[in-house]
């Protein structure tokens, strides 16, 4: 496999490109959810739905800036920047998922639920993404 060309990945539009397509990633979420959210859950689990949502995708846009960095440095780099962004992914997203418990301003179990469940399918579109953002790093060698 070709190394990637760490010059071809400019984080600007890369971080813009992940935030665009965990956006619509959160977009499609909340459509899919809001039937068995409003069935379980009435209208207080689909404010604890969307807040959860929330809370992963800010997390991973927080956590894909370490990653995207990274790698536009070196590729023996690349490791570290991907441990970096899931190190703070998951700190955010915890400590944002907490702050929501405590606050008592939603209902705890669809909150926690769509925090873990849009968490998985965000960070997989994310995983993707990166891996798309990579091969074509790869191409421009």
């Amino acid at each position: 496999m070709t190394q990637p060309n760490p010059a071809s990945i400019r984080p600007p539009t890369a971080f813009l490109r992940m935030v665009l397509v965990s956006t619509a990633t959160a977009a499609v979420l909340s459509l899919v959810g809001y039937w068995p959210t409003v069935v379980q859950g009435g209208a207080e689990g689909v404010k604890a739905m969307l807040a959860g949502i929330a809370i992963s995708l800010v997390g991973g846009w927080i956590g894909t800036i370490p990653t995207i960095v990274f790698l536009s440095r070196p590729p023996r780099e690349h490791p570290m920047g991907i441990l970096a962004g899931l190190g703070v992914r998951f700190a955010l997203t915890l400590g944002l998922a907490i702050a929501a418990v405590v606050t008592g301003a939603f209902s705890n179990v669809p909150l926690l639920l769509w925090v873990g469940i849009s968490q998985l399918v965000i960070l997989g579109v994310d995983v993707f993404s990166l891996a798309g953002l990579l091969r074509r790093a790869a191409r421009d060698a």
